[in-house]
């Protein structure tokens, strides 16, 4: 019997010990790891290029039953222990089926996503998504691939899944935290500007009585006059909407609901809560320049959030400058647009900050104020950074302060 070649002897044993390392890895990890056999998939990518479609994610965007295929033909090969704990039943065999099973049509995304990656040579790809257990159980899950070169050409793929539900449900109740916060900085700053808001009502209230008085007296002339009647009900019609705009401003502003991010011209928001703050200004004789940049890109943010942030600073420094000479209070608020964020300036000519305490102005429950509540500032910076943005203050070289916000402009 002819005797082996020791160096093809030597190989293989250095392909078992290698296969058996990574055995023992798989089974090993603390995460769930799934051996994939996609070999079908590849074939129906080629079917697609063959019938002309070169942008794989518009076609799989327009297909999503392509997508669910793509799914169904993608075989489990393998899966270690920690699969089998987090997702089945304590029968390794019952999780050796198809693929579709696993992944919510609310995942469609991330799969075909996944499949572009792996075609357009990326050597791996990560997102969060939701998976589903063999029970029916919907989970967050942190979703990797690998995608080695020669893995990817024998049509395998190996796979990791991290269950993060935990971390989500953590996020999710510190935003309820963060909302409740806001909530109730938000009814706290309206309580201030009571007076502000029921002259603001007072106003068009005292315009619709006045105008109605004088419809009556045109009414009871010997001669009616129509027209003047019809004129003075008009003036009412309007500022009857003046009145119900403001009650709505008040109740988004003291409302308790889920934020909704949108794409707002911040120039927008200033002006409506500048609008909303005009009695307050004129009360402690405060001079308002409006220095807003047109043009200015989008923000992503959710509006009465924004609101409360323009309201709350600019609500501070008013109060900042009740020591400064009536004739020298002015507030200057300016929007314009730097490099790739919108940037918006409050500064007052008030007395500044005391450097000892600018380092500490957005710590929660730090206040300077002798009835404050200490969560207007910080409950700002945590909305300004919810939408990806920074907020800062200074002291000016003329005296007072500046608070800034940057938020990154959108399309």
């Amino acid at each position: 019997m002819a005797s082996r070649d020791p160096k093809s002897q030597t190989a293989e044993e250095a392909l078992r010990e290698s296969e058996y390392r990574y055995r023992n890895l798989f089974q090993a990890m603390a995460a769930s790891f799934w051996e994939l056999d996609f070999t079908p998939v590849g074939g129906m990518l080629r079917d697609l290029r063959k019938q002309g479609v070169a942008d794989f994610a518009t076609y799989f965007a327009d297909h999503p039953d392509f997508v669910r295929e793509m799914m169904r033909v993608t075989r489990v090969v393998d899966v270690n222990d920690q699969t089998v704990a987090l997702f089945g039943r304590g029968d390794k065999a019952e999780l050796l089926r198809p693929l579709d099973i696993y992944w919510p049509e609310e995942s469609n995304d991330v799969y075909a996503s996944s499949v572009i990656a792996a075609v357009t040579g990326k050597p791996s790809y990560a997102s969060e998504t939701r998976l589903r257990k063999l029970n029916g159980e919907v989970f967050d899950a942190l979703f990797t691939a690998c995608f080695a070169p020669e893995a990817v050409g024998a049509g395998k793929l190996l796979i990791g899944v991290i269950d993060i539900s935990e971390r989500v449900q953590a996020h999710a109740m510190l935003r309820q935290v963060q909302a409740e916060f806001a909530h109730a900085a938000r009814v706290s700053m309206l309580g201030e500007l009571t007076a502000s808001i029921a002259h603001e009502v007072n106003q068009p209230l005292a315009a619709i009585a006045t105008n109605a008085s004088a419809g009556l007296r045109w009414l009871d002339r010997p001669e009616p006059d129509i027209a003047e009647v019809r004129a003075l009900t008009k003036r009412i019609i309007a500022d009857a909407e003046r009145a119900a705009n403001i009650i709505a401003r008040v109740r988004d502003m003291a409302g308790h609901r889920t934020p909704e991010a949108a794409a707002l011209s911040l120039n927008s928001v200033v002006e409506e809560a500048m609008l909303f703050l005009a009695h307050e200004l004129q009360g402690h004789s405060v001079a308002l320049t409006l220095a807003l940049q047109r043009g200015l890109p989008r923000v992503l943010a959710d509006r009465t959030q924004l609101q409360q942030v323009v309201v709350n600073l600019a609500v501070n420094a008013i109060q900042a400058m009740a020591q400064t000479p009536a004739d020298a209070r002015q507030l200057v608020v300016r929007t314009q647009f730097e490099g790739v964020v919108v940037r918006l300036d409050f500064e007052d000519s008030g007395p500044g900050i005391d450097p000892e305490q600018q380092a500490r102005l957005f710590e929660s429950f730090f206040t300077t104020k002798s009835n404050g509540m200490g969560m207007g500032l910080p409950i700002c910076r945590s909305i300004v950074e919810t939408y990806g943005g920074a907020i800062s203050v200074r002291n000016r070289e003329q005296g007072g302060a500046c608070f800034t916000v940057m938020l990154p402009g959108t399309a």
